[in-house]
């Protein structure tokens, strides 16, 4: 039932995005991840922490990212904080892999961080320091979810690795829309790649427990 009104909720709010709207939107995307919340909370055998810390406060982050003219900063430092707890959650990547086998897959994941934040940076100076920050992040939360899979090739940790990946695209394809190239559809598509990544990252944090 929560899955249905998840989606639900999340389908709904792709019709107030740019509308005006906000206080509408904005209802629409926390009722998303209340529900969310509530099938992590209904089907996990045993509660992890830190992925519900992550659940609040990308409750927070939302809130103050559809007001983002005034909020921007402080959306992106909940985000921060969301990536930071993604890594804790994927640090058994530290002592399953090798420091070599881990300094060789971090470098294209950091290459691909410079060469964005290349294109970004003449946009980006209000938020310059948090947003080196989310880069950094990121690239090692794809790294050690990547890793974590390698070593268990097992449904969580796929599920786990797609949510990420769809989440940093998603901040990409935003963060291109927003300073470079705006366009409605563009704003569509990194949402709905949003969802999906929370869902898929839900469902591993309810089979890891399993």
């Amino acid at each position: 039932m929560y899955k249905v009104i998840y989606f639900a909720f999340c389908f709904f709010s792709l019709f107030f995005i740019d509308s005006g709207n906000s206080i509408i939107e904005m209802i629409l995307k926390i009722g998303a991840l209340l529900s969310l919340s509530f099938l992590y909370l209904d089907q996990a055998k045993k509660i992890n922490n830190w992925y519900l810390i992550i659940l609040l406060s990308s409750i927070a982050s939302d809130a103050f990212l559809i007001f983002d003219s005034n909020f921007l900063l402080i959306g992106s430092l909940l985000l921060l904080l969301n990536r930071i707890l993604y890594i804790v959650i994927t640090r058994r990547a530290l002592f399953d892999t090798k420091t070599g086998t881990l300094l060789i897959y971090f470098i294209p994941c950091l290459l691909l961080f410079f060469i964005i934040y290349a294109l970004l940076k003449p946009y980006v100076e209000q938020i310059n320091i948090s947003f080196i920050l989310l880069g950094i992040t990121s690239a090692v939360a794809i790294l050690f979810s990547f890793l974590n899979y390698l070593n268990r090739m097992n449904k969580q940790n796929l599920f786990f690795l797609f949510g990420i990946l769809l989440i940093v695209f998603s901040d990409v394809l935003s963060a291109y829309n927003k300073f470079l190239d705006y366009h409605l559809y563009y704003v569509i598509i990194y949402t709905v790649m949003f969802y999906l990544a929370r869902y898929l990252i839900c469902r591993s944090m309810i089979l890891q427990k399993k």
